[in-house]
């Protein structure tokens, strides 16, 4: 076992994902308090998820009017989130980063993580996708567990089954 020296941050860069959902915002308190405390750079990711839309083998055979309207939701759920993460700064007295994404959650996070070094993750025990979604595929927070090169910190929601 490894003990740093006395002063030395565990954690330098602390990932905050939320996806706009309510225990997003127990999320981001809690990476904030840990950035805080271990004087550490912050940034919060969210993630437009793009499993959601229909996503079909055959897009440019689609009528062009569907594909417009695709878009639109993509463009309407993008400026929602940027929405969001302004709510979050708007009452938090420690600067971050922020990154708005498109795609699958736990790759977007994954790959934003290694991109900006990040030591830690935050994430939320489950969050927008519904119990079916987690049914048939697993939340992101399961995903980003088996699949990241750094500690993983899943903050339960309340109320959630211990």
């Amino acid at each position: 076992m490894r003990l740093g020296k006395v002063g030395d941050k565990m954690y330098k860069k602390v990932l905050i994902a939320v996806d706009g959902s309510e225990i997003s915002k127990v999320v981001f308190e809690r990476g904030i308090e840990i950035s805080k405390r271990e004087g550490s750079q912050a940034a919060v990711i969210v993630v437009v998820d793009t499993t959601t839309m229909y996503n079909f083998a055959a897009a440019s055979e689609m009528n062009p009017s569907f594909l417009n309207v695709q878009a639109q939701v993509l463009r309407d759920q993008e400026m929602a989130m940027r929405k969001f993460i302004s709510s979050l700064k708007a009452y938090c007295d420690y600067g971050f980063e922020e990154e708005v994404r498109t795609g699958i959650p736990n790759k977007e996070i994954i790959a934003y993580a290694e991109k900006w070094k990040a030591d830690l993750l935050v994430v939320g025990s489950y969050g927008k996708g519904g119990w079916v979604s987690e049914f048939l595929f697993g939340t992101t927070a399961e995903k980003l567990i088996r699949t990241a090169k750094t500690d993983v910190l899943v903050v339960k929601c309340k109320g959630e089954k211990e």
